[in-house]
């Protein structure tokens, strides 16, 4: 699939993390901004969504794919597929780029949903609405398969400057919450994350209390997954480190 350039950024240096690399938080505020970016820029803006069909998107899930590790701030550019639809989720893939080469891949799925019931609303729907072309994807991120004897390692409490416009945890918070679960971050040398899947499926609001699960699988893999103080799991993720 054919490419085209978004915009130029700058991956400055307070996007870099304890090792002094871009995170893959960062890389995902990266892509999310870029997300919304192009939604806007095909004609989905966010209040007429709301006012004309009292609808608004939420992330369902992302691949964040870490090509090369970065190490000093700089220019990169971001590049963007088509939008694709995949059954009852908007596909977005983008690439951020640094002197032509691909630094992070990113595969964002939206699901558009009624704002009072939070019943799904079909993407083709919002599409004809606003006259923009309905093109259909050949599949999306495969779902994730928990394993069942996770260890418990700690309790969240989600705060107010935690969560965005829709009173919900933002997206990225989960995965500052896997890569601290993985230990990417912990002892002398930096772990090099390649591949991060994170399925959405519980909001988390201020004040709600979010437990977190992990497995390690031994091959550089970890699985992590939040479960709210309701008993309903909020996310699952596996990351993959070298």
């Amino acid at each position: 699939m054919c490419m085209e350039k978004l915009y130029d950024i700058f991956i400055t240096g307070d996007e870099t993390d304890y090792f002094h690399y871009v995170s893959p938080t960062s890389y995902q505020k990266i892509a999310e901004a870029a997300n919304y970016h192009n939604v806007k820029r095909m004609g989905l803006e966010m209040h007429r969504m709301m006012a004309e069909l009292n609808a608004t998107w939420m992330t369902a899930s992302m691949h964040l794919e870490i090509c090369e590790d970065i190490y000093e701030a700089g220019p990169a550019e971001v590049y963007v597929e088509p939008m694709m639809v995949n059954r009852v989720l908007l596909t977005q893939c983008l690439e951020i780029r640094r002197d032509g080469r691909p630094i992070a891949r990113c595969e964002i799925n939206t699901l558009c949903v009624d704002v009072r019931t939070r019943k799904v609303i079909r993407p083709e729907t919002v599409l004809e609405h606003f006259g923009i072309p309905v093109i259909q994807g050949a599949g999306s991120m495969e779902r994730l398969t928990m394993p069942e004897d996770m260890e418990r390692i700690e309790a969240i409490c989600v705060r107010y400057s935690d969560c965005d416009l829709n009173q919900h945890l933002r997206a990225y918070r989960y995965t500052d919450y896997v890569c601290d679960a993985a230990e990417y971050w912990s002892g002398a040398e930096r772990k090099k994350g390649r591949h991060l899947y994170i399925e959405y499926m519980g909001e988390c609001q201020a004040k709600q209390i979010l437990e977190l699960y992990k497995k390690d699988e031994g091959t550089g893999g970890t699985y992590v997954k939040g479960v709210r103080d309701d008993g309903r799991e909020s996310f699952k993720a596996y990351f993959v480190v070298e």
